[in-house]
């Protein structure tokens, strides 16, 4: 019987957290085929025994949660650097057209 895909399980947990969406992704692919694998290879009985269905649901959705979470948290962070960029922009402006002004003629 394959192990059970928990190496899997960690690594894809790690490259979420590190916000490796590729990596997360390829995981994703793997872990999926690892889970097949080792659920296949169970005895009728330990697969009605088993946890591992409840298990691989939730790290999904936590995946999925925490790649929406992080998605939102960059949006915000985007828009923080614009505003700044805009203040920054029309401060530039303004100090340019006070020099301008307070030049002789």
């Amino acid at each position: 019987m394959p192990p059970a895909p928990d190496n899997l399980a960690h690594q894809l947990r790690a490259a979420v957290l590190a916000s490796d969406h590729p990596t997360a992704l390829r995981l994703v692919v793997a872990y999926s085929e690892a889970l097949r694998q080792y659920w296949t290879a169970l005895a009728p009985a330990e697969r009605a025994a088993s946890t591992t269905p409840q298990q691989s649901l939730e790290l999904l959705k936590w995946a999925h949660d925490m790649t929406l979470a992080q998605r939102g948290m960059t949006g915000e962070h985007l828009r923080m650097v614009e505003k700044s960029m805009r203040y920054q922009t029309a401060r530039m402006e303004y100090l340019q057209s006070a020099r301008l002004e307070s030049r002789p003629a």
